[in-house]
């Protein structure tokens, strides 16, 4: 456990304090982590507790309704530090079953499907980019190499309603793909997608070949020696299509046949959508 910082006194109109709508609580910007824009630090000015939402720095004001401000000998959570990935992420999987709701109902993964493929779950406070943690906690989805190794962390907020700056997060450091094994194993086409949920619904779908890249332009050619047919799994929006479209320009000068999945039907935007609504269908792939 990590002590809270002591402070010096401070007054909430230095600290320059909103209302909240339920009239007994305050926002203000947090001395913890230096906030100086965002308000993410709520204080119930009934009972002297205090909680940022943004760092998780917590505890109680010296005088409960007092409106001075001195952190008592209260606690935070120092989430795990992130040098070993690997190891992260096996703690990370053990929690797997409290983001069972999660991954079946919101995102309709099989259970099991997500336990083999080493996904996990961070609570609240958690989080090892501790200035990134969030309330709700972050569903983790393991960057790996094509040999397996751990590379680096996706986190990704359960709660719809977190602001979209909040919603996704990567630990610093290198990335990979999500399931880069896929690369070197099998022998149907290879599936790339932009998202793991994506990936994840693909396989649910019956693909036996499917990666998750974080983003186009996560895309190695040095991991894709091997692959000589790809079928690109589009999010269904114009910035993405112009960017796919370029990859699969550049896999068919390398001699690769490329197919592309670019409408799910149902104005779906993506393969984890349209697998939620029983679109993702083989017949939506064309050459």
């Amino acid at each position: 456990m990590q002590t809270a910082k002591q402070l010096d006194r401070y007054t909430l109109s230095q600290l320059q304090p909103v209302r909240g709508e339920g009239g007994r609580s305050v926002r203000a910007l947090c001395p913890f982590h230096g906030s100086d824009r965002q308000r993410s630090l709520r204080v119930d000015e009934a009972s002297g507790r205090f909680h940022c939402f943004a760092c998780g720095a917590w505890g109680y004001l010296d005088g409960g309704k007092s409106r001075t401000w001195t952190p008592g000998p209260k606690t935070v959570y120092a989430p795990p530090k992130f040098e070993d990935r690997a190891d992260l992420a096996a703690a990370y999987h053990a929690n797997l079953w409290q983001a069972r709701e999660y991954v079946e109902v919101v995102r309709g993964i099989p259970y099991d499907l997500a336990l083999r493929h080493g996904l996990g779950f961070a609570p609240a406070g958690r989080w090892a980019h501790r200035a990134r943690d969030i309330r709700g906690g972050r569903f983790v989805v393991p960057h790996t190499t094509p040999t397996g190794e751990v590379v680096n962390l996706y986190g990704r907020a359960v709660h719809s309603e977190t602001a979209k700056e909040y919603r996704h997060d990567h630990l610093p450091g290198p990335k990979g793909y999500f399931n880069a094994a896929a690369l070197g194993s099998g022998s149907g086409p290879l599936y790339v997608c932009e998202g793991p949920f994506d990936a994840l619904s693909l396989m649910a779908a019956g693909v036996e070949r499917a990666v998750a890249i974080f983003g186009v332009r996560g895309w190695r050619w040095d991991w894709a020696r091997e692959v000589r047919d790809l079928v690109l799994a589009l999010d269904a929006d114009a910035a993405g299509s112009a960017a796919w479209l370029e990859l699969a320009r550049e896999a068919c000068r390398r001699g690769i046949r490329v197919s592309l999945i670019e409408d799910y039907g149902a104005g779906c935007k993506d393969a984890n959508e349209a697998w939620i609504h029983g679109h993702l269908r083989a017949r939506l792939v064309r050459s």
